[in-house]
């Protein structure tokens, strides 16, 4: 965010913020060359591989949205994306009006309103998938909005559909696949991208589906307490109930079609998805009306239930046959009668029966758990031997072999093996973040990581598995966390990193996720700093990373101080403020010199020289005043017809 002091970024003046989308900051702004007013997106240049992937991501994605707004006249034009002052920006033209989210707030919106949307936001998603663009040195073959929800849908002054924020996701070729909570929204999410991460022309057609009935019927298609529990209703594959009346049964079965669990059962893509809603329009039937939805569902055929009940050739009869019994038919043959057997024999045959039984039961319960102990031993080799090392595939075998029985003694040997592999699996993504400044590790890596250790543990329970799950579970957190703002999903990432230091407490990497976590997320240096000293009382060397990390700890630090120091100029507190974000400006600037070059250190070295400067300065007219001989200047500057 923007600190009050610094009211202009290149050559727009911020007059008020908007809102904030991802990881960007949105503004009103007035360019002071052009004399027009813009909606300014801004990012904040950070050193994290997260900041970077979505400065790089937006900036191929504003020429992209450039180059779509060229041909579709809902798209919000690109006026300029360029660097200043710390920051990225993209300018775009300012729609005025009122997104679909306010609009929806008093309840569903009209049937044909709700329709002209959707078919305009359709005809605009055919126009985005099928751009054919040259961006950067890659030839683009269609592009996704990636984020498609009431907010980011505007109806301006004039009644027109505008669509906003073409940010992270259209900036990606329709076959880059992203992290489920990487960007976009939940409730608008399809059952695969939140499986697979997988953003294509179909997310988008499934979100613009959502949409369309809650426009219609002032809910969303799938209700839940909390945001895990939506995912993984959606995630069911379970199709969301029929729209309600007074939905028109076209656009019932039209939803329907829309929001199939199975993307093969929904529209092919976006062209014919808007035809519908045309047809619709003018009072034509729909495709989707024509369709048996339900029979495309089933997957066994209705059965006569009477045929199960026969179990011979049909026959017809008549009143007299059901009459015909012993004439048609012989008697039975009488059944001789039958010795009498001693109560001894009986008792002795049943013992030997029993015993049989028992001898048989346990032959082939020794001859079970031996075949058991055999193919226990040939995994337990296989892994040893690294003849198998995909921790999915030994997975797979660990399950087959132990469904069973998967805590039987004779497989203690391979059931200690299938967690150290799959243990061992996860430990590279946690030594890759404790070891490298330079090398990400994205949320993919940490949920990997943790369905991993997740199985470990199935396996075979473990204190030290259990700590590192934790600490996995506290990044996924902080990031998810970090990301959206999200200040319970932060406290959730510090509980986690606490259970995890108590579960590993000669660990270094519980203190380096809380150091991340108060730094970026919770924006507390102190608690930042004392987790980094507990990391190296554990024997952890302070990288790149980390003093990156408490520099820019301190100079936000820094920066708040010195904004809050406004409100109190003039009064004895500025003084102390100032030298506070003095000295935070100080630490700042030592710790970027210290990693020079690593990250974006060289523009912060300049930014906190330059802040520096201007809080130095202030301190020198604070002292200035409170001498003797700045106490008197007021008075020589009256005398001589100065203004104070």
């Amino acid at each position: 965010m923007i600190a009050p002091a610094s009211r202009k970024i290149g050559k727009y003046e911020i007059r008020q913020k908007l809102g904030r989308g991802g990881m960007a900051d949105v503004y009103l702004a007035q360019d002071l060359v052009a004399g027009y007013t813009v909606a300014l997106k801004a990012i904040e240049h950070a050193p994290d591989r997260d900041t970077q992937d979505a400065i790089e991501a937006e900036r191929r994605g504003a020429e992209l949205q450039a180059r779509l707004a060229a041909i579709d006249p809902h798209v919000v034009r690109v006026y300029d994306a360029n660097d200043a002052d710390g920051f990225f920006y993209v300018a775009m033209e300012y729609v005025d009006g009122q997104d679909l989210a306010e609009l929806m707030r008093r309840g569903p919106l009209a049937v044909p309103f709700a329709v002209e949307v959707a078919t305009k936001i359709a005809r605009t998603l055919n126009n985005a998938h099928h751009l054919e663009a040259f961006v950067q040195g890659r030839n683009i073959h269609g592009i996704v909005h990636g984020d498609i929800k009431p907010k980011n849908i505007r109806i301006d002054a004039r009644g027109e559909v505008r669509v906003l924020d073409f940010g992270i996701a259209k900036a990606l070729s329709l076959s880059r696949r992203l992290t489920r909570n990487e960007f976009g929204s939940v409730p608008y999410a399809s059952p695969e991208r939140l499986e697979s991460g997988e953003v294509n022309a179909q997310s988008d057609l499934w979100s613009l589906a959502v949409m369309l009935y809650e426009m219609l019927t002032g809910m969303q298609p799938y209700h839940a307490d909390s945001t895990e529990r939506l995912e993984r209703m959606i995630r069911s594959h379970i199709p969301p109930p029929p729209a309600p009346e007074p939905v028109p049964e076209p656009l019932r079965r039209f939803l329907m079609k829309a929001m199939a669990p199975e993307p093969e059962l929904r529209y092919a893509d976006a062209r014919e998805f808007a035809a519908d809603l045309d047809a619709f329009t003018a009072g034509q039937t729909l495709h989707a009306a024509s369709e048996d939805l339900d029979a495309t569902r089933r997957t066994h055929r209705d059965t006569d239930p009477d045929a199960t009940r026969r179990t011979g050739p049909a026959h017809d009869f008549d009143g007299d046959d059901t009459r015909r019994t012993a004439a048609s038919y012989p008697p039975p043959a009488p059944v001789p009668a039958r010795r009498r057997r001693s109560v001894f024999g009986s008792f002795m045959r049943a013992v030997a029966l029993t015993a049989l039984v028992c001898l048989a039961y346990a032959t082939y319960s020794a001859i079970s758990k031996y075949l058991l102990y055999q193919h226990g031993q040939a995994l337990e080799r296989q892994i040893k031997s690294e003849q198998l090392t995909d921790p999915d595939a030994i997975w797979a075998k660990w399950t087959e072999l132990s469904k069973d029985n998967p805590s039987s003694l004779v497989l203690y040997g391979p059931r200690k093996a299938v967690r150290q592999n799959l243990e061992s699996a996860a430990d590279r993504v946690i030594d890759t973040y404790r070891n490298s400044d330079s090398q990400a590790v994205y949320e993919k890596d940490w949920d990997h990581a943790r369905t991993l250790l997740q199985h470990a543990l199935l396996a075979d329970p473990d204190d030290t598995t259990r700590g590192k799950l934790r600490l996995v579970e506290g990044h996924i957190a902080r990031i998810n966390g970090t990301t959206h703002r999200d200040v319970p999903k932060l406290q959730e990432a510090i509980d986690d990193f606490e259970d995890a230091r108590k579960l590993l407490p000669h660990s270094p990497d519980p203190d380096l996720g809380l150091a991340r976590t108060f730094v970026y997320g919770l924006k507390d240096i102190d608690k930042a700093y004392d987790a980094l000293q507990s990391a190296q009382n554990n024997g952890y060397k302070l990288g790149n990373r980390e003093k990156g990390q408490l520099a820019d700890g301190y100079r936000e630090r820094a920066d708040r101080t010195f904004a809050d120091s406004r409100d109190v100029r003039g009064l004895p507190l500025e003084k102390d403020e100032i030298q506070r974000a003095a000295d935070d400006y100080k630490r700042a600037l030592e710790l970027y010199q210290s990693i020079a070059p690593y990250g974006n250190s060289n523009s912060m070295i300049l930014r906190v020289q330059s802040s520096l400067d201007t809080v130095t300065n202030r301190l020198k007219e604070i002292e200035a005043g409170n001498s003797p001989l700045g106490a008197l200047l007021p008075l020589l500057w009256r005398l001589r017809g100065v203004r104070h």
